[in-house]
């Protein structure tokens, strides 16, 4: 009867839409994940196997260019490279607040103790994704106000950069 007992409380308190997750994945109770990063793009990386998405920002797309002082930079390239060089083998702490549509934790991590999110935005190389969070809002000013990053020229927000991709592979 424990038993019963147990398995009826774990799905009570299983978040929803989280029917997939094994056994063996690097979650706790208390919504933490902890594992080495992968990355896969600038706001997107698995935690310890688990797929994972910033909360809270926008990066600019690995294949994104913006336009700087002296012409078009491979901004989306350089936001990848910024957070490999800040989780890229190294062991997160993520505190995961949310699943999205695409079945990732949308999820806020550190490395020693540092928000690599927050660091992304504070470089102009990710937005505030002020849709979903104004967690970094104070960071994406500052960014702007010393042109840091794709603050130093002009570009197309990565929501827009990605509609008009969607578009041309449509038509």
């Amino acid at each position: 009867m424990v038993s019963v007992t147990v398995l009826a409380v774990a799905l009570i308190l299983r978040p929803e839409g989280d029917t997939a997750r094994a056994e063996s994945e690097p979650v706790s109770a208390a919504n933490r994940l902890e594992g080495v990063g992968r990355v896969i793009d600038g706001d997107t990386l698995d935690v310890g196997g688990v797929r994972v998405r910033l909360h809270g920002i926008d990066a600019f797309e690995r294949n994104q260019m913006c336009d700087g002082p002296r012409g078009p930079w491979a901004c989306g390239a350089a936001a990848t490279r910024a957070l490999e060089d800040r989780a890229e083998g190294r062991r997160l702490v993520c505190e995961v607040r949310d699943t999205d549509r695409y079945g990732r934790k949308v999820s806020r991590c550190e490395r020693d103790g540092v928000d690599v999110a927050q660091a992304l935005v504070a470089d102009g190389l990710a937005l505030a994704y002020r849709r979903y969070s104004q967690d970094y809002v104070d960071e994406e000013t500052a960014a702007r106000a010393g042109s840091l990053g794709a603050w130093n020229g002009s570009f197309d927000r990565p929501e827009q950069w990605r509609g008009r991709s969607r578009a041309a592979r449509a038509g």
